[in-house]
């Protein structure tokens, strides 16, 4: 339900004007949109609803972007794939042109830090070794297989 910082005028309704069932019959109901109000206060459901409603249009074209993208990278990363093949077969290193500049990259080994290793052998060392960084804040988004 949508609550209101202001009383209700008639003291009968504990909620926004909007979600009062005698809003048609008082003289003194709240005409403000409890949407831009600044009023109106939402609890868990309603603001789900509210969001949904409001965000539909947003929500549909993230989604479209997404599987858009995760489409191109997939075409990207077969392109990709067969022009390394086709380096690795005339051995070329490196390739300029006026739009492109590709440079072959052989494989490596790397060394990494297990971290929940080190953890959990070490706890001190990887307590005083250990840093915090702030972090923005963001949405994930992820689309749902579709089968």
């Amino acid at each position: 339900m949508i609550k209101c910082n202001n009383e209700c005028p008639l003291g009968k309704f504990d909620g926004c004007c909007h979600s009062c069932p005698d809003i048609e019959t008082c003289k003194d109901a709240c005409e403000s949109n409890p949407e831009t109000c600044g009023e109106a206060t939402f609890d868990e459901e309603t603001d789900l609803v509210a969001f949904k409603e409001q965000q539909l249009s947003v929500l549909q074209q993230i989604a479209d972007l997404i599987t858009t993208k995760k489409k191109l990278e997939e075409q990207e990363k077969e392109l990709k794939d067969k022009l390394k093949e086709a380096m690795e077969k005339y051995g070329v290193k490196k390739f300029d042109s006026d739009i492109l500049k590709i440079t072959y990259i052989a494989e490596t080994t790397t060394t990494s830090i297990d971290s929940a290793k080190l953890k959990k052998k070490y706890p001190a060392i990887a307590e005083e070794c250990s840093k915090t960084s702030k972090k923005s804040a963001y949405i994930k988004v992820e689309i749902k297989d579709e089968t």
